[in-house]
């Protein structure tokens, strides 16, 4: 049986014949997978600057569209969309013109407010091609005040024939931020046409080259129709180029992205150079380090089996290898994670035990006071049953918290909710966090002062209304209830379990006291106290 360290030298003697097999592929291969990568580069660039030039059309359909659904435009009311085209859009380079089919405008947000607005000669194959309603993106133009011009036309149609369009014309400067902030590489040049072929924007000397048709290839790969190539190709400047296009399925724009032929083989070169020298350099590196990584790596291995026969020895161990360490921390762990997870799971069943019992003399004690009353059992069994769902609601509410605490807020809605809308109860205070039990006492509370109030106080008229108000300052804590527009109120001849369960129960959680008055005008309940919160 070898050991590691042979096996290492082994690696890397095999390694040193692989690479100068590879070292061979790879510089025949270089030149080739240079092109693939910056066919690659020139397609995916020329298809971002296709999706950022379809963003800032859609961007301005969807202005123009707002603008034409808008009320101004319905009634023609000419002012009053100038108003609001100019609120709404603001560009140095782009601007709103409405026009009807005679080639009036009635807004121009490019010239002054109130400044005579040109007639021009309508634009009869816009017109043709809005007829049906859809909006559409024009190709390069001579504009009335800009020399060229591209835009975007929608039809402001209330039914039949559109007499009137809103477009928003466009500069081609506009497109040159977009170029700039795709960040075009040092000698690629991006170039923007339109469905002819002309040139609409340009990355290096644009205003040179605005207007003129593609060269040669370039142009008869765009009039094919193809949505897509690669392909060789000569520039504007006269420069051979590797290109890609891609065409906007919303416009039929173009969007031709080249790098120069010179610059791959270029950056080809210098890689194939490059890689030589350091591919020798890492190889005599790997040489050097399978030997001193050999002897490591034999000597950790070496303290981990110690490790493993030892068993926990409460002392961790650093071989400079990760994976060694951790298995030797595993080692060493897994006793002291047993033995955690036995105390755990202790813990958690006293929990259980205790949340159980609590539970059970809750219960216990809500059968002994509902029943121990001379009330007919179905009158007892229903409020049994009512006081049982009171307490699960408060139970659901603290097992979403896990049982660490619960929002004030949460515990009155949960509480009040099945008596009253919430016009029915004004409910205002800060949204404290309580502790489980006090949280459990104060939903009992609350539900026992609801049911009184559905039964005999304030939520048995329609004008009935319950107010209820908290506060904590300091730790001291304060609420009040309080029955408005209610019937006559008169004390009960004897105190039920409502009033024994805020008297003692929730003024024993709370630290404090709890007074009930029988106003004629209606309940009145006041807690003082100090609140611990969880």
């Amino acid at each position: 049986m070898r050991s590691i360290r042979v096996h290492l030298f082994a690696l890397v003697g095999v390694c040193l014949l692989l690479a100068a097999l590879a070292f061979g592929l790879v510089v025949l291969q270089a030149r080739q997978i240079s092109r693939q990568q910056a066919e690659a580069q020139a397609r995916e660039t020329s298809r971002a600057l296709s999706l950022a030039v379809d963003r800032e059309l859609e961007r301005g359909q969807g202005i123009l569209l707002a603008l034409g659904a808008s009320e101004a435009a319905e009634r023609h009311d000419w002012a009053a969309l100038d108003r609001q085209a100019r609120a709404a859009f603001r560009d140095p380079h782009a601007w709103i013109v409405v026009h009807d089919r005679r080639g009036q405008q009635w807004v121009n947000t490019r010239l002054p407010v109130g400044a005579r607005l040109p007639r021009t000669p309508p634009p009869l194959a816009m017109w043709r091609e809005i007829a049906g309603g859809k909006p559409r993106v024009c190709n390069l133009v001579h504009g009335a005040i800009e020399p060229n011009i591209v835009c975007v036309d929608v039809p402001l149609k209330a039914g039949g024939t559109p007499e009137y369009a809103i477009s928003m014309v466009i500069n081609p400067e506009r497109f040159g931020s977009i170029l700039i902030r795709e960040k075009i590489g040092g000698g690629n040049v991006a170039t923007l046409v339109d469905r002819n072929g002309a040139v609409i924007w340009r990355n290096i000397r644009p205003l040179q080259f605005v207007g003129r048709p593609a060269t040669g290839a370039m142009m008869k790969a765009l009039a094919s129709g193809a949505q897509s190539a690669t392909l060789e190709s000569k520039s504007l400047d006269g420069v051979d180029m590797l290109s890609a296009f891609r065409r906007s399925p919303m416009s039929g724009w173009a969007v031709i992205v080249g790098t120069p032929l010179s610059e791959i083989d270029m950056a080809t070169n210098k890689a194939i150079r490059s890689g030589s020298l350091l591919a020798l350099a890492v190889l005599a590196l790997a040489a050097f380090l399978a030997t001193a990584i050999g002897a490591r790596l034999v000597s950790s291995i070496n303290k981990l089996l110690i490790v493993s026969e030892q068993g926990d020895n409460g002392k961790p161990l650093h071989t400079g290898f990760r994976e060694v360490d951790r298995v030797a921390s595993a080692l060493n762990a897994s006793d002291a994670a047993r033995r955690e997870s036995q105390r755990h799971q202790q813990m958690l069943v006293g929990e259980l035990n205790h949340r159980v019992k609590n539970t059970l003399a809750i219960v216990q004690s809500l059968a002994h006071q509902t029943f121990r009353k001379n009330a007919s059992p179905d009158a007892a069994i229903s409020a049994f049953e009512a006081r049982l769902q009171a307490l699960a609601a408060a139970h659901n509410l603290l097992t979403r918290e896990k049982w660490d605490s619960a929002s004030m807020l949460e515990v009155v809605k949960t509480a009040m909710g099945p008596f009253c809308s919430m016009d029915r109860c004004d409910i205002e205070g800060p949204d404290l966090r309580l502790l489980p039990q006090t949280a459990v006492s104060l939903a009992l509370a609350l539900h026992e002062l609801a049911t009184n109030a559905s039964k005999y106080g304030a939520l048995t008229t329609d004008a009935g209304k319950i107010v209820l108000r908290w506060s904590a300052d300091d730790g001291h804590f304060t609420m009040s209830w309080e029955e408005r527009g209610g019937p006559l109120v008169k004390p009960p001849q004897a105190e039920g379990f409502g009033m024994r369960l805020l008297k003692r129960s929730l003024a024993a959680e709370i630290r404090g006291t709890a007074e009930v008055e029988f106003a004629p005008e209606g309940l009145r309940a006041r807690l003082a106290g100090r609140l611990s919160q969880g």
